[in-house]
Order: C-alpha cells, then structure tokens, then sequence
C-alpha cells in the first residue's frame, strides 16, 4: 500500500500530462483544417490555404492547344502525377472559359459562386479565371513544361483572350502547377478589363464536387490586378477524413447551351415564329462585320415537325463567322437548340460553306443534309440520329457541281459531285452502312 501511495502523484502527473498532451493535438489538428466550404485564406476542410505567392515569376507559354472555340474544352496529359484533393490525376480537361477540370469537361461559361458549395456539374475544378471567354478568333491556350524531375513545372496559359461579345476586351492569366510540392499558382498578367473588370465577372478558386469541399478567392468582385499572383498550398498533412476519398466524375446534365444572339433568336422563334429568322437575317446583314444566313426547314427526326437547318457565314476576312445549327420543335412547338458547329477555325480561313442538298442518304427513312465548301471542295452529309446528329465526311475533294440521284438503278440515292481529284474528275459516293465510300 506504502508503494501505491508512493507512486499516486506520479500517476496524477502522468494522467495529466497525457490529457493536456491530447488537448493540445486536437486543438492544433483542429487549427490545421476549416470548414467544408471556405474564403482566402482558408484552410478549407482538406487542408489547402492560399496566400499572395508573390514570390513567383510569369512564365509564357509557347505551345498552342489550337482550341480555337466559344465554350471549348481539350484533353491535355500532365508530365507528372498531379494530387488535387487527395487523388492523383494524369490528364486535365482545360476549358476556354478559364478553368481546368479532372475527370469531366463542361464547358459551361456562367461562372458561378464557391462560397456556398462546390459548383454543380463543375467537378474536381481549379478556376483562375472563369469567366464567359472566346478563343473562336483571337487569343491563344498554350501550355508548357519547365524544369527537371522532380521539380518540373506545368504551365497553361491563357493568352490575350477576349470576353464573349468584345473582341477588343482581353485577358492573358496563366495557372502553374508544381511537381514537387503539388501547389497551384495562379498568375495575372493583364486583367484590366472594360467589362469584368479585375475579375468583377469571374470565379476564382479550387473546388471537389464529389467531396463537397471548395476554397474561394473571388467572385464576380476585382479582387485580382494586373501582376498579381495567388497561390494554393497543398498540405503537409492532408485531413484523412477527406483524404483519398474516391472521387467520381461528374457528368454535366445541363443542356446545350446558348447565348448572345443564338439564345435572342430561340426566343424571337417561340415568340414570333418563322417571321424571327428574317428579322435576324437583317440585324445580321447590318452587323459589323456583316453575316449572311440561310436556312430551310425538314423534318430530320421523322417525328412530323419540321426542323429549321441555319447556315450563316461571315465575309472572306472574317471566315471563323461560319457556323451551322439545328433547332428542333417538341410536341407544343416550342423549339430549342438541337445542333451548333462552328464550320471554319482559324487553321482553315478559306471555308465557304453551303447547304448543298438533301436526301436520304444514310438509308434510315429520314432526310440527310449535304454540306459543301465550295473553297476546299470539302463535302460532308448531316443526318440526326437518336441519340445525337452527325457529320459523316464524303471522301475526297471535288470543286465542281454536286447532285443526289440513282446513279446504278440500284434504288439508293448517291452523290455525284464534279471538279474531284482523279482521272475523269467525277465522283459518285454511296452510304455502306457504316460510312460513305467511292463506287467504282
């Protein structure tokens, strides 16, 4: 009994050491992580905070993604594993509107706030600057690697892009992400704006849908200016409730989108009806610079209503105008956007496009669109499917005339186009099931 008594207070002392030695871990753990959802600084529930990163240097990207698109989005391999979130990742998914997605690829371009959730639809997503931008004729997304393993740096740029609508209204940021310690950079070389000025019309930020987890800069506020720099800490020790959580890809439900004067005429058709088509053709004709559009109306998925088919194409100068689109009615008349695709980019300026002809050609029962450039004597036939509408290239170049008819007896139409690349200069091209071929 004498040695128990003896050895009480130690036992006192120990038992009090090891409480006040748990209390001071929990408290620094709990220190070491924010909530779910968190603001600049952070830490967010993961563990990530974000400072000033002033310490880092601008670095010009020089290889060309050649995404030239309005809402576009490429697939691009990393150099090294990347861990956002606790999962690894090897490609990303950059979008035109300024933001890069793993997994998924929504090219969605109204920005949306962080600071109540993760954006839905939007993903494992690193937004430096998401906003409504058009790369179609200006601007460039170049990336590029610098530096030796392990310390290499990935480097995607987006340069001297305009906002939607403004040409002349640009923006050249870029996003680094690092090898070694797994941060994310964001670097402003030019935000000053007339419109969405200083970010005052963008997200800013790094966000895990599936996780629930986000940590905003900015939105829809300037909170960023020219050569500042804002940087993402991975840390040291991530919070293992969320870390290596699997992260599933999110598959964007939204609908095709439309905006500016795609979106104004949906409306003026379920307004007006077939008299918004010239009314449009008129504003389009007096723009600058001018667009000329035809169009024509056919029943493409057999269901009694006619579709309207509209081609509209811009001067010699200004070809990246060319564009087609599809609008289908439902079952009250209401129509809405089935089919947009851009004809010409900037890697092909000479395109002019023309609604050529139309007949089944792909044997389905339903009318198929024949599309020709009448500058590269490139053809290719627009037929909608059940599940989405297709181009299907015509195989060579012809420069001369184009006409459906049954050549061979056979009961099948074919295309005959002039002006082709061979012998007799004339092509017939037949549907075989799977692809348009040349018949002998």
């Amino acid at each position: 009994m004498r040695v128990i008594r003896r050895l009480l207070p130690w036992l006192f002392l120990l038992v009090t050491a090891v409480i006040v030695l748990l209390f001071v871990l929990r408290r620094d753990t709990q220190a070491a992580y924010g909530t779910a959802v968190a603001l600049c600084p952070g830490p967010d529930l993961y563990g990530y905070t974000c400072d000033g990163g002033t310490a880092f240097a601008y670095i010009d990207a020089t290889t060309d993604t050649f995404l030239y698109a309005d809402d576009g989005v490429i697939t691009l391999e990393l150099p090294f594993p990347f861990t956002f979130y606790g999962t690894p990742y090897t490609e990303l998914k950059a979008s035109s509107n300024g933001n890069v997605q793993f997994g998924n690829g929504n090219t969605f371009y109204g920005n949306d706030c962080m600071n109540e959730g993760p954006v839905a639809d939007m993903g494992d997503m690193i937004a430096p600057f998401w906003d409504d931008l058009d790369l179609t004729s200006y601007g460039y997304l170049e990336y590029d690697v610098v530096g030796e393993a392990p310390d290499r740096i990935y480097v995607l740029e987006w340069d001297d892009v305009p906002r939607f609508g403004d040409s002349e209204d640009r923006v050249t940021f870029a996003l680094q992400l690092f090898e070694d310690s797994q941060d994310i950079l964001f670097l402003y070389e030019d935000v000053t704006m007339f419109d969405g000025n200083n970010g005052s019309s963008a997200t800013i930020g790094i966000q895990s849908e599936a996780q629930g987890l986000a940590l905003q800069f900015g939105c829809n506020q300037p909170v960023v200016a020219n050569a500042s720099r804002i940087r993402f800490t991975e840390p040291a020790e991530a919070n293992g409730a969320v870390d290596g959580v699997e992260t599933a890809v999110i598959q964007p439900t939204t609908p095709l989108y439309t905006k500016g004067d795609v979106a104004e005429l949906l409306d003026q058709m379920n307004l007006q009806g077939p008299a918004a088509l010239a009314d449009m053709h008129v504003r389009w004709l007096n723009q600058s610079p001018p667009r000329t559009a035809v169009w024509q109306w056919l029943d493409l998925t057999g269901d009694g209503q006619d579709e309207v088919i509209l081609l509209r194409t811009g001067t010699a100068q200004n070809a990246t105008l060319n564009d087609l689109l599809i609008f289908t009615p439902d079952a009250s008349g209401t129509f809405s956007l089935l089919y947009n695709q851009l004809l010409t980019n900037r890697e092909q300026p000479g395109s002019r496009p023309e609604l050529a002809a139309t007949a089944d050609l792909t044997q389905d029962g339903l009318p198929d669109v024949v599309v020709r450039d009448t500058a590269s004597g490139q053809s290719f036939v627009l037929t909608v499917g059940a599940e989405s509408v297709q181009q299907l290239p015509l195989p060579g170049s012809c420069t001369g005339s184009l006409g459906v008819m049954d050549v061979n007896g056979d009961g099948l139409a074919e295309v005959v186009r002039d002006g082709c690349e061979g012998v007799n200069g004339r092509t017939v091209t037949q549907w075989n099931g799977s692809a348009f071929t040349i018949l002998p």
